[in-house]
């Protein structure tokens, strides 16, 4: 059944096309060549994608989004010229002008009223992702609510100073994985940039991923 709607599912692709496909999740999405366990589902599944994805009948039709925080994860055969030949890495917003524009643009997908003016100073705000900033409004919704307080920048900087955002060493290894894998330079932030300029730097990088890697997923 899953390989006959996966079948489906490319069949209405190609006739819509021109068309964009978003795979979420895409490392866990997309099964493997060397899959096991399922009868040989997953390999097959895999097979059918990477087909479809490197059908240059459909080139410039058919353009395929894959979203990972682990893109060491996904097969290499993916991940060739060909199919998935750009390789973007997403940072957390830095500067702050783009802690501005993440804040302003959560705000506007949970329709809350913000604006400039209720937002506090960015640049003494710490590291905080999409989704970080996401929650970060949505506890200011909840506290304006339960407070009776308008939502100001005094509300908000309360909030931020209060927030405590998960980090772990899975994601120090997704950031080394990230900027491992980007297929640009130019994707990188400058100073991201300068970690890796000589072939030593990138060793070094590399060989971290590789220890972070056996520590989250345990030994080949």
């Amino acid at each position: 059944e899953t390989e006959a709607n996966l079948e489906r599912i490319l069949f209405v692709v190609r006739e819509l096309g021109p068309v964009a496909v978003i795979v979420d999740e895409a490392d866990a999405a997309v099964g493997d060549r060397t899959a096991s366990g399922d009868s040989g589902t997953s390999a097959r599944v895999f097979a059918q994608l990477a087909s479809q994805m490197g059908n240059t009948q459909y080139r410039g039709k058919i353009i395929w989004f894959l979203l990972t925080c682990r893109p060491d994860l996904l097969p290499i055969d993916l991940k060739r010229q060909g199919r998935c030949e750009e390789h973007i890495p997403l940072f957390y917003p830095e500067t702050v002008e783009d802690r501005k524009e993440m804040f302003l643009a959560m705000a506007k997908k949970l329709k809350l009223p913000l604006d400039e003016k209720s937002l506090p100073d960015l640049s003494k705000t710490p590291s905080l992702s999409g989704a970080d900033i996401e929650s970060v409004l949505t506890r200011v919704r909840r506290e304006s609510l339960v407070q009776e307080r308008p939502i100001d920048a005094k509300l908000v900087q309360e909030v931020v100073d209060n927030f405590r955002s998960l980090r772990s060493q899975a994601h120090e290894l997704q950031l080394i994985a990230a900027i491992l894998e980007s297929s640009d330079q130019r994707y990188l932030p400058e100073k991201v940039r300068n970690q890796i300029s000589s072939p030593e730097q990138y060793s070094v990088l590399a060989r971290k991923l590789r220890e972070l890697q056996v520590i989250e997923d345990g030994p080949a």
